[in-house]
Protein backbone atom coordinates (compact mmCIF):
# COMPACT_ATOMS: atom_id res chain seq x y z
CA UNK A 1 0.00 0.00 0.00
CA UNK A 2 2.92 2.36 0.71
CA UNK A 3 4.13 1.83 -2.84
CA UNK A 4 0.65 2.65 -4.15
CA UNK A 5 0.50 5.85 -2.10
CA UNK A 6 3.96 6.95 -3.26
CA UNK A 7 3.09 6.37 -6.91
CA UNK A 8 -0.27 8.04 -6.41
CA UNK A 9 1.25 11.20 -4.92
CA UNK A 10 3.83 11.39 -7.74
CA UNK A 11 1.07 11.34 -10.37
CA UNK A 12 -0.78 14.16 -8.66
CA UNK A 13 2.36 16.23 -8.30
CA UNK A 14 3.33 15.84 -11.92
CA UNK A 15 0.01 15.91 -13.69
CA UNK A 16 -2.79 17.78 -11.88
CA UNK A 17 -3.80 21.41 -11.63
CA UNK A 18 -6.01 23.23 -9.16
CA UNK A 19 -8.65 23.95 -11.79
CA UNK A 20 -12.33 23.06 -11.46
CA UNK A 21 -11.59 20.00 -13.60
CA UNK A 22 -9.19 18.66 -10.95
CA UNK A 23 -11.35 15.73 -9.91
CA UNK A 24 -11.97 14.28 -13.35
CA UNK A 25 -8.42 15.02 -14.52
CA UNK A 26 -6.89 13.32 -11.49
CA UNK A 27 -9.08 10.27 -11.89
CA UNK A 28 -8.33 9.95 -15.62
CA UNK A 29 -4.60 10.39 -15.04
CA UNK A 30 -4.46 7.85 -12.24
CA UNK A 31 -6.46 5.27 -14.19
CA UNK A 32 -4.29 5.79 -17.28
CA UNK A 33 -1.08 5.08 -15.40
CA UNK A 34 -2.34 2.68 -12.77
CA UNK A 35 -5.46 0.90 -14.13
CA UNK A 36 -5.48 -1.68 -11.33
CA UNK A 37 -5.98 0.93 -8.63
CA UNK A 38 -9.66 1.40 -7.89
CA UNK A 39 -10.45 5.04 -7.17
CA UNK A 40 -13.81 4.92 -5.46
CA UNK A 41 -14.24 8.61 -4.87
CA UNK A 42 -12.39 11.92 -5.15
CA UNK A 43 -13.93 15.06 -3.73
CA UNK A 44 -12.89 18.53 -2.72
CA UNK A 45 -13.32 19.10 1.01
CA UNK A 46 -12.35 22.78 0.85
CA UNK A 47 -9.67 24.95 -0.75
CA UNK A 48 -6.96 23.16 1.20
CA UNK A 49 -7.94 19.49 1.17
CA UNK A 50 -9.07 16.79 -1.23
CA UNK A 51 -10.55 13.54 0.02
CA UNK A 52 -9.54 10.40 -1.86
CA UNK A 53 -10.79 6.86 -1.34
CA UNK A 54 -8.54 3.99 -2.43
CA UNK A 55 -9.14 0.34 -1.55
CA UNK A 56 -11.84 1.28 1.00
CA UNK A 57 -9.40 3.61 2.76
CA UNK A 58 -9.80 7.39 3.01
CA UNK A 59 -6.83 9.71 2.50
CA UNK A 60 -6.49 13.49 2.32
CA UNK A 61 -4.30 15.38 -0.11
CA UNK A 62 -3.33 18.98 0.58
CA UNK A 63 -4.05 21.45 -2.22
CA UNK A 64 -0.32 22.16 -2.64
CA UNK A 65 0.14 18.40 -3.33
CA UNK A 66 2.86 18.16 -0.68
CA UNK A 67 1.14 16.02 1.93
CA UNK A 68 -0.98 12.90 1.87
CA UNK A 69 -2.70 12.41 5.21
CA UNK A 70 -4.05 9.13 6.61
CA UNK A 71 -6.36 9.51 9.58
CA UNK A 72 -9.45 11.31 10.78
CA UNK A 73 -9.99 14.94 9.78
CA UNK A 74 -12.17 16.90 12.20
CA UNK A 75 -13.62 20.37 11.68
CA UNK A 76 -12.76 22.09 14.96
CA UNK A 77 -15.53 24.66 14.52
CA UNK A 78 -18.43 22.30 13.81
CA UNK A 79 -16.80 19.34 15.62
CA UNK A 80 -17.76 17.18 12.65
CA UNK A 81 -15.56 14.18 12.00
CA UNK A 82 -15.39 14.60 8.22
CA UNK A 83 -13.77 11.21 7.73
CA UNK A 84 -16.41 9.35 9.72
CA UNK A 85 -19.20 11.17 7.86
CA UNK A 86 -17.76 9.97 4.56
CA UNK A 87 -17.35 6.43 5.89
CA UNK A 88 -20.99 6.39 7.05
CA UNK A 89 -22.10 7.35 3.55
CA UNK A 90 -20.03 4.50 2.13
CA UNK A 91 -21.40 2.03 4.66
CA UNK A 92 -25.00 2.94 3.92
CA UNK A 93 -24.49 2.36 0.21
CA UNK A 94 -23.05 -1.09 0.89
CA UNK A 95 -25.66 -1.96 3.53
CA UNK A 96 -28.36 -1.27 0.95
CA UNK A 97 -26.94 -4.19 -1.05
CA UNK A 98 -28.17 -6.50 1.68
CA UNK A 99 -31.50 -8.15 1.03
CA UNK A 100 -33.66 -8.80 4.09
CA UNK A 101 -34.45 -12.17 2.54
CA UNK A 102 -30.79 -13.05 3.09
CA UNK A 103 -30.84 -12.28 6.81
CA UNK A 104 -32.15 -14.01 9.91
CA UNK A 105 -34.34 -11.40 11.57
CA UNK A 106 -35.57 -11.08 15.14
CA UNK A 107 -38.33 -8.50 15.15
CA UNK A 108 -40.11 -6.93 18.15
CA UNK A 109 -43.80 -6.03 18.01
CA UNK A 110 -42.89 -2.36 17.67
CA UNK A 111 -39.67 -1.43 15.84
CA UNK A 112 -37.90 1.70 17.05
CA UNK A 113 -34.39 0.93 15.83
CA UNK A 114 -32.74 -1.61 13.51
CA UNK A 115 -29.33 -3.20 14.02
CA UNK A 116 -27.57 -5.18 11.30
CA UNK A 117 -25.09 -7.58 12.88
CA UNK A 118 -22.40 -9.48 10.99
CA UNK A 119 -22.03 -12.67 12.98
CA UNK A 120 -20.13 -15.96 12.93
CA UNK A 121 -21.64 -18.80 14.94
CA UNK A 122 -18.18 -20.06 15.96
CA UNK A 123 -17.26 -16.69 17.47
CA UNK A 124 -17.58 -16.74 21.31
CA UNK A 125 -18.37 -13.03 21.44
CA UNK A 126 -21.15 -13.47 18.88
CA UNK A 127 -22.60 -16.15 21.11
CA UNK A 128 -22.31 -13.80 24.08
CA UNK A 129 -24.01 -10.97 22.19
CA UNK A 130 -26.83 -13.29 21.18
CA UNK A 131 -27.55 -13.85 24.87
CA UNK A 132 -28.41 -10.12 25.03
CA UNK A 133 -31.00 -10.30 22.26
CA UNK A 134 -34.02 -10.61 24.57
CA UNK A 135 -33.27 -7.26 26.20
CA UNK A 136 -32.71 -5.61 22.81
CA UNK A 137 -36.07 -6.89 21.55
CA UNK A 138 -37.78 -5.65 24.73
CA UNK A 139 -36.43 -2.21 23.89
CA UNK A 140 -37.98 -2.31 20.41
CA UNK A 141 -34.72 -3.01 18.58
CA UNK A 142 -34.91 -5.23 15.51
CA UNK A 143 -31.93 -7.54 15.02
CA UNK A 144 -30.89 -8.51 11.51
CA UNK A 145 -28.22 -11.20 11.47
CA UNK A 146 -25.91 -11.45 8.48
CA UNK A 147 -24.19 -14.84 8.62
CA UNK A 148 -20.68 -15.16 7.26
CA UNK A 149 -17.53 -17.12 8.00
CA UNK A 150 -15.03 -14.55 9.26
CA UNK A 151 -12.04 -16.73 8.37
CA UNK A 152 -13.20 -17.63 4.87
CA UNK A 153 -15.37 -20.24 3.25
CA UNK A 154 -12.91 -23.09 3.69
CA UNK A 155 -13.58 -23.25 7.42
CA UNK A 156 -16.02 -25.46 9.34
CA UNK A 157 -17.88 -22.29 10.32
CA UNK A 158 -18.94 -21.88 6.69
CA UNK A 159 -20.52 -25.36 6.64
CA UNK A 160 -22.22 -24.64 9.96
CA UNK A 161 -23.86 -21.45 8.75
CA UNK A 162 -24.86 -22.88 5.38
CA UNK A 163 -26.44 -25.78 7.27
CA UNK A 164 -28.30 -23.34 9.53
CA UNK A 165 -29.55 -21.46 6.48
CA UNK A 166 -30.67 -24.68 4.77
CA UNK A 167 -32.49 -25.90 7.90
CA UNK A 168 -36.30 -25.94 7.97
CA UNK A 169 -36.22 -23.79 11.10
CA UNK A 170 -33.32 -21.37 10.65
CA UNK A 171 -33.75 -19.63 13.98
CA UNK A 172 -33.80 -22.89 15.89
CA UNK A 173 -30.68 -24.08 14.06
CA UNK A 174 -28.97 -20.78 14.83
CA UNK A 175 -29.94 -21.03 18.51
CA UNK A 176 -28.41 -24.51 18.65
CA UNK A 177 -25.15 -23.33 17.11
CA UNK A 178 -24.90 -20.33 19.44
CA UNK A 179 -25.49 -22.76 22.31
CA UNK A 180 -22.52 -24.86 21.21
CA UNK A 181 -24.59 -27.72 19.85
CA UNK A 182 -24.12 -29.40 16.50
CA UNK A 183 -26.75 -29.48 13.77
CA UNK A 184 -27.33 -31.78 10.81
CA UNK A 185 -25.06 -30.81 7.93
CA UNK A 186 -27.04 -29.65 4.93
CA UNK A 187 -25.23 -27.78 2.17
CA UNK A 188 -27.78 -28.36 -0.56
CA UNK A 189 -29.62 -25.08 -0.80
CA UNK A 190 -29.08 -21.67 -2.33
CA UNK A 191 -27.60 -19.49 0.40
CA UNK A 192 -26.08 -16.00 0.85
CA UNK A 193 -23.08 -16.93 3.02
CA UNK A 194 -20.41 -16.36 0.34
CA UNK A 195 -22.04 -13.11 -0.79
CA UNK A 196 -22.17 -11.95 2.81
CA UNK A 197 -18.41 -12.46 3.08
CA UNK A 198 -17.91 -10.16 0.07
CA UNK A 199 -20.14 -7.50 1.59
CA UNK A 200 -18.34 -7.81 4.92
CA UNK A 201 -15.10 -7.05 3.07
CA UNK A 202 -16.60 -3.90 1.55
CA UNK A 203 -17.67 -2.78 5.01
CA UNK A 204 -14.20 -3.48 6.44
CA UNK A 205 -15.57 -6.03 8.88
CA UNK A 206 -12.36 -7.36 10.40
CA UNK A 207 -13.88 -9.10 13.40
CA UNK A 208 -17.17 -10.35 14.79
CA UNK A 209 -19.61 -9.39 15.95
CA UNK A 210 -19.77 -6.08 14.12
CA UNK A 211 -22.97 -4.10 14.39
CA UNK A 212 -24.27 -1.33 12.15
CA UNK A 213 -27.07 1.10 12.99
CA UNK A 214 -29.56 2.21 10.35
CA UNK A 215 -27.61 5.48 10.12
CA UNK A 216 -24.35 3.70 9.28
CA UNK A 217 -22.69 4.00 12.70
CA UNK A 218 -20.54 1.12 13.93
CA UNK A 219 -20.78 -0.68 17.25
CA UNK A 220 -17.61 -2.83 17.18
CA UNK A 221 -17.18 -6.15 18.94
CA UNK A 222 -19.20 -7.38 21.88
CA UNK A 223 -21.08 -4.77 23.87
CA UNK A 224 -23.72 -5.42 26.52
CA UNK A 225 -27.31 -4.72 25.52
CA UNK A 226 -27.45 -1.83 28.00
CA UNK A 227 -24.43 -0.19 26.36
CA UNK A 228 -25.89 -0.74 22.90
CA UNK A 229 -29.21 0.81 23.91
CA UNK A 230 -27.44 3.80 25.47
CA UNK A 231 -25.31 4.26 22.35
CA UNK A 232 -28.36 4.24 20.07
CA UNK A 233 -30.32 6.64 22.25
CA UNK A 234 -27.43 9.12 22.24
CA UNK A 235 -27.13 9.25 18.47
Amino acid sequence: MKKIISSFVFILLSGCSQSDDYLSEANIEIKKNYPNIEIEKIRKVDDKLFEIIIENEIYYLTSDYKHLIAGNVINIHTKENITESSMKEKRLIVLKELDKENMIIYKPEKVKHVLTIFTDTTCPYCQKLHNEITNLLKNNIEIRYVLFSRNGNQMDAYKEMVSAWCAKDRKNALEQLYDGQSIVENLNCTNPISKNLEIAGKLLVTGTPMTFTEAGDIIPGYQSSDKIIKFIENL
